[in-house]
């Protein structure tokens, strides 16, 4: 122990040595007095103590940076107007930049106020009014990150990726993402209009404008009846509408009581459906999937590959079903989308959906912002990756609006229904 102690110390007493010697030859290199005027030299030992422990003289300074930190010197030392100078704003004005050069619409860098505002829409805030969309700033625009099913953005037809040119009649170019929220929130029952620039898989641009009545907000997770078709058919309908913390509990439950009714068939609604909660997808996907069975399989740069099996829960293996899908569902909806269709056959009714197979995941700071990057990507059972692609369903149904709203008819779930039928007859 006594030996440690001693060997501690004659190696922190060499580094002291070593520094002070540093210190004497810069000191000499300046040919400055250590005394002047009867006066301790303290600007040129203070100078010299400097030069010696400036990170690029020991070796640590990364060159790719040099220029960011001659910028930061020259106006904090020179600049005119020093008020305008507000490091903390231009800091994160910069990282913003950083991360957006890195043309990956879902790794953002978001300041603290954003990051609060983004994890406060993704919970579901009754308290909040507005149109229900997560949105972030990108280049010129405002993008619009994620839209909350059933809320007036996503009844208006909003995707995300979607970029915001314009609130009312003003342009989003200089707004950053605190104002055009504020822009777009507003009382209930109040009116925003959004011009929308939408970019196609080929590069194509097209610009919509759409007014939108603002709601007070509230997601639902897991909604479940049952439907009487067709000669008496028994058929469980259950709407999944964010995979998130609680909706596996709330799953359970549902299915608990479809189960007493003896449902022959189940038809799951996994339409508008972005949320991306990768082990409770797996659980999702474990009440229809036999033990041992691939869900989904994720690469990732700095983890290890992952294989996430089904964890197989009792009462629901080998049920019809047809999975409703859309141009929303994305992530986490298309794992269990695509599980369930090449592990146990079920029939994906609707149209194409997002495209979404990259996975995220979010690093807060102490100052309350946080990086969301993207750090791998998922595979089907089958190994397909999807994220440049579509997962095509089986049965391609258009959501036709007009009916809807005129009727209360949902042509899609009519379809599934009708799609459902024929595989329980079999």
């Amino acid at each position: 122990m006594k030996k440690s102690k001693l060997i501690i110390l004659f190696i922190l007493w060499s580094l002291f040595g070593w520094l002070v010697w540093q210190i004497g030859h810069e000191w000499n290199v300046l040919h400055q007095p250590l005394i002047q005027s009867g006066k301790l030299n303290l600007d040129g030992l203070v100078s010299s103590i400097k030069n010696v422990i400036n990170p690029q003289n020991i070796g640590i300074w990364n060159k790719k940076y040099e220029r960011f930190d001659a910028i930061y010197t020259v106006l904090q030392n020179s600049y005119y107007d020093v008020d305008k100078l507000n490091t903390g704003k231009m800091l994160s004005s910069a990282l913003k930049a950083y991360v957006d050069a890195i043309d990956d619409p879902y790794t953002i860098y978001m300041d603290s106020e954003q990051n609060s505002g983004f994890q406060e829409e993704l919970k579901g805030s009754s308290d909040l009014e507005g149109i229900g969309a997560v949105i972030s700033k990108k280049d010129y625009y405002i993008q619009i990150d994620e839209v909350i099913k059933g809320s007036p953005a996503f009844l208006a037809g909003l995707k995300m990726l979607d970029r915001i040119v314009m609130i009312n009649t003003w342009t989003t170019k200089a707004l950053d993402v605190n104002q055009a929220v504020n822009e777009i929130r507003g009382p209930k029952w109040s009116k925003v209009k959004l011009t929308i620039e939408r970019v196609a898989k080929d590069w194509s641009k097209e610009i919509i404008e759409k007014d939108i009545i603002r709601e007070k907000l509230t997601i639902p997770s897991v909604n479940g009846k049952i439907i009487t078709w067709n000669n008496g058919l028994s058929i469980g309908y259950i709407n999944i509408s964010i995979i998130g913390e609680e909706t596996e509990n709330l799953l359970k439950n549902t299915l608990s009581e479809l189960q007493i009714q003896k449902v022959q068939g189940i038809i799951l609604d996994l339409r508008g459906n972005w949320w991306w909660l990768l082990p409770v997808s797996v659980q999702i996907a474990s009440h229809f999937i036999p033990k041992g069975k691939l869900v989904v399989s994720t690469k990732y740069t700095t983890f290890e590959d992952e294989k996430l099996l089904s964890e197989w829960y009792e009462g629901y293996q080998n049920i019809p079903m047809v999975v409703l899908v859309d141009w929303l569902t994305a992530s986490a909806g298309e794992i269990i989308a695509l599980a369930l269709k090449e592990d146990i056959g079920a029939q994906l009714v609707g149209t194409q959906t997002f495209g979404k197979w990259s996975i995220q995941t979010i690093d807060e700071f102490p100052d309350g912002a946080s990086l969301k990057y993207t750090v791998g990507k998922r595979y089907t059972p089958n190994g397909e990756n999807i994220n440049t692609t579509w997962a095509t369903p089986d049965v391609i149904v258009k959501f036709d609006p007009n009916i809807y709203t005129h009727d209360g008819i949902d042509n899609q779930l009519e379809k599934a229904k009708q799609v459902l039928g024929t595989m329980i007859k079999k």
